[in-house]
């Protein structure tokens, strides 16, 4: 579930926008109904009694009674724009194994705009001031929450994942209520003990034994313990001491641990970014190892113009294809086709690659080529299985021979009749049964023959509209592009897929896609 978090920080922007036209609803209905700055208490994440700021209900100026309060519009105004960075840039490296950066953005952006930065840079009401200054208060614990629970955890039974979504449920209630009661801060002491409770939760849960210590966890407690301090006294001393003023600790406390975290969650981009350019860095390298393993050029044949194609879906991927060259009039032409895709497919389809190398002995027989690829896979692929056509062509006898394990059937287009012929002599997907048996088939070749041997990316690639392209659009391709050359074929199918899908051609398909066009004394 670690889409939630970020569906919940990313919806309340939302919300925030419906929130405030409800708001204007109130305000313009209690033109007259007297100040709610007087129903305002105390508190830190909750808000303090900010007595000594005029902002009058009727006028939409702002006027600063002291420095203090130009200081909070600047800081708040600054927090904004770190706020909408941090998101920014989440949502540029968008990482869903990693929310922390995005809490923290969210935090930030909250934080700033609770403060009188809003109302100074948008001139708003004091009504809408305070419905909207309390909602994000009452808001504010969210992504700090969040942004532990991507730090640390879960917490103990689960006890930080259901801190905010509890303080989420609050804050709708609360919200409601509020607009009925027209009382913005009618929550103020619950959400004093929300807050406290989550602190003690969070504090709890940071300090218990178990957390592997490292630099960022011990920086992020120093931090957390200072502002947790802070804001204890200042959410306690409302409830213990109605009425007593108490010097706002609170924003040091809180620029403290800004800090800290601003260094965890820069140490953490940073790593991932690191990790990301090593897993990038070694992902080329096998790129280019497992481009090692294809046939680096077209065998030479002199009754045969061969054409392949191999386009990965990722940087590697699981398909393959090779040539076993017997002589200069016979030659075998395997496809292969590895389950799943990436890193692991593309370590089996080099397993595949070694294996192939060593049917040479028994080459012209397709049926026992493929068994001897399926001992040898059998016993190492637990799960994954392999998918395999393997045509072997005799240039003198004029013949082919096929066998397939679980592979799309071959393709021959009898040129001078434009007529498509179909061989399904398929076999057990290869690595599954050790003693799997395969079957040959043969039939016979005429001049200008094509041989299409394929993946199934190729049938199984799909447009904007969600449509495979199929059989009847790659046979009509097939048939309608009869009079070109093996190379100029297989350029023109891949290009034709890739517009067809919507793609350019240089990206990558749905599917891996391998394809081999093989044409029997051609007619140009």
């Amino acid at each position: 579930m670690q889409h939630a978090p970020a569906k919940y920080i990313l919806s309340f922007f939302l919300g925030i926008i419906i929130f405030s036209l409800l708001i204007s609803q109130s305000a313009s209905d209690n033109g007259h109904a007297g100040n709610p700055k007087d129903q305002m208490g105390s508190g830190s994440i909750i808000e303090r009694d900010r007595s000594k700021q005029t902002i009058h209900q009727t006028s939409t100026t702002v006027t600063f009674n002291s420095r203090s309060e130009i200081y909070e519009v600047i800081l708040g105004t600054f927090m904004i724009i770190v706020g909408l960075f941090a998101l920014a840039l989440a949502l540029y490296r968008w990482n869903p194994k990693d929310l922390s950066l995005i809490a923290f953005g969210a935090f930030c952006f909250i934080y700033g705009a609770r403060s009188s930065a809003i109302q100074f840079l948008l001139n708003t009401t004091h009504i809408f001031w305070e419905y909207w200054r309390w909602f994000l208060t009452y808001f504010t614990p969210v992504p700090v929450w969040i942004f532990f629970e991507q730090i640390i955890g879960v917490g103990w039974k689960s006890s930080i994942r259901r801190l905010w979504q509890v303080q989420i449920i609050f804050v709708i209630v609360i919200a409601s209520v509020s607009l009925i009661l027209r009382s913005p801060g009618a929550a103020k002491e619950a959400n004093n003990v929300m807050v406290i409770i989550g602190i003690l939760v969070v504090g709890i849960n940071l300090f218990r034994a178990g957390h592997e210590t490292t630099r960022e966890m011990m920086v992020l407690k120093c931090g957390g313990v200072i502002w947790a301090i802070a804001a204890l006294i200042e959410n306690i001393s409302p409830l213990l001491a109605p009425g007593f003023n108490v010097i706002n600790i609170e924003p040091f406390g809180f620029f403290v641990f800004l800090g800290c975290v601003v260094y965890v969650v820069a140490y953490r981009f940073f790593h991932y970014e690191k990790d990301l350019f090593t897993i990038t860095h070694e992902l080329e390298t096998a790129r280019q190892i497992q481009s090692f393993i294809l046939p680096r050029n077209p065998v030479d044949m002199s009754d045969i113009n061969l054409a392949a194609h191999y386009v990965p879906m990722a940087a590697v991927a699981g398909d393959l294809y090779d040539f076993i060259k017997v002589d200069e009039k016979r030659l075998g032409i395997l496809v292969a086709d590895v389950s799943g895709h990436g890193v692991p497919a593309s370590l089996i389809s080099s397993m595949v690659k070694i294996a192939v190398s060593s049917q040479l002995p028994h080459a012209s027989n397709p049926a026992q080529v493929l068994a001897g690829i399926n001992q040898i896979l059998c016993g190492k692929l637990e799960n994954d299985f392999v998918t395999a056509g393997y045509l072997f062509i005799d240039t003198d006898r004029q013949t082919a021979t096929y066998a397939g394990a679980g592979h799309p059937p071959l393709l021959l287009l009898r040129r001078p009749e434009q007529k498509i012929y179909e061989y399904r002599k398929n076999g057990i997907v290869l690595g599954q049964l050790e003693d799997a048996q395969y079957k040959n088939i043969e039939f016979s070749l005429i001049s200008g023959d094509r041989c299409i041997l394929y993946t199934d990316g190729i049938i199984e690639a799909t447009n904007a509209a969600g449509d495979f392209f199929g059989w009847y659009g790659f046979k009509k391709f097939i048939t309608s592009h009869g009079d070109l050359s093996a190379g100029d074929f297989a350029d023109g199918l891949i290009q034709h897929i890739s517009t067809w899908s919507g793609k350019h051609a240089d990206q990558a398909l749905d599917d891996d896609l391998t394809l081999v066009v093989a044409d029997f004394k051609t007619l140009v």
